[in-house]
């Protein structure tokens, strides 16, 4: 291996001791050996600190950062301020990798000149059974210009393998939900070009009690304040299609949010005030765009005016949280 590795592996951990072997012999495996493993222990109170060492012990190519518990954004940005590769990516605790992921993934940004390279994505629950997850497409394709756009409604870190500069002043926001969505505009505000490989690299675990799969979390709202970023964004950029697309995706969230938080709760009463003036903003936008329904219009005041009634018609009837 050369002194600097092709690729910067980050791998965030916190309570998985049950399935972290998984996770690391997959990457460990990989056809593909040119690379750095980070194992970020992120003050995990379980056997997952001693688990990471034993693989540092075993394998020159792993890092450990043992850290206070700050969450997964915590842990990514850890890493982000020491990783050395070429290239980075990142992989989740509970997943694992495809054999030859990092080499599909590499082979397929080197040859197409390519800021990011993007594999699709298959999930598995506790049975095992897999079912795709994110597949796009099913042969290699390469994006560019207003093109890349396309990709703005799957904003997963993990399954992509990125050119190391785009993470060199990126960081991951600490303390929300949704972290990733709150970056992937600013990661493709430095994409020239992103290829799909159209190859499965990544395996998804739905968790059972993991959070997107639990009952309505006030973190759930975070995804209202990562959409609000990506809205004022698009505006720059003089994509105002996207932009409304990106409000009324908002007005959803809000109304999910009136459904299910508790106004008897100053915290959650706090987080409405929050995502209501957010609201209050996309809607007087919206009601001036022509290309939305008279239908929908009437929605979009129903929960501006009556939010009560909103939520009795529509709001228990929209999906939790996304993921």
């Amino acid at each position: 291996m050369n002194d600097i590795p092709l690729i910067s592996v980050i791998v965030p951990v916190y309570k998985v001791e049950e399935y972290l072997p998984r996770c690391v012999d997959s990457i460990l495996c990989q056809t593909l050996a040119d690379f750095e493993l980070w194992l970020v222990d992120d003050g995990s109170p379980d056997n997952c600190p001693a688990m990471c060492d034993s693989y540092a012990e075993k394998d020159a190519r792993v890092r450990v950062i043992h850290q206070k518990n700050g969450g997964l954004s915590a842990a990514r940005n850890a890493a982000l301020e020491q990783f050395e590769g070429v290239y980075v990516c990142f992989v989740d605790s509970d997943d694992y990798i495809a054999p030859d992921a990092l080499e599909t993934l590499y082979n397929a940004l080197s040859e197409t000149d390519a800021d990011v390279a993007v594999g699709n994505m298959q999930s598995f629950d506790e049975s095992g059974k897999l079912k795709d997850f994110y597949a796009p497409v099913r042969e290699r394709t390469v994006l560019e210009g207003e093109d890349i756009l396309s990709t703005l409604n799957q904003p997963c870190a993990p399954n992509r393998l990125y050119r190391a500069g785009i993470y060199r002043n990126l960081r991951f926001p600490v303390g929300r939900l949704y972290e990733d969505v709150f970056i992937y505009h600013k990661v493709l505000e430095q994409c020239r070009r992103m290829v799909l490989t159209g190859k499965t690299a990544y395996y998804y675990f739905l968790r059972s009690g993991s959070i997107m799969r639990s009952a309505y979390d006030i973190r759930f709202a975070d995804i209202v304040f990562a959409i609000k970023e990506r809205y004022e964004w698009l505006e720059t950029i003089g994509q105002h299609r996207l932009a409304n697309e990106a409000r009324l995706f908002i007005y959803s969230r809000v109304a999910v949010a009136y459904a299910h938080l508790d106004r008897n709760d100053s915290a959650h009463r706090a987080k409405l005030q929050e995502i209501t003036d957010i609201y209050r903003d996309c809607y007087h936008v919206l009601m001036k765009d022509g290309s939305i329904s008279v239908k929908q219009k009437m929605r979009l005041w129903l929960l501006y005016r009556l939010p009560a009634v909103h939520t009795q018609l529509f709001g228990k009837k929209m999906p939790l949280a996304l993921g």
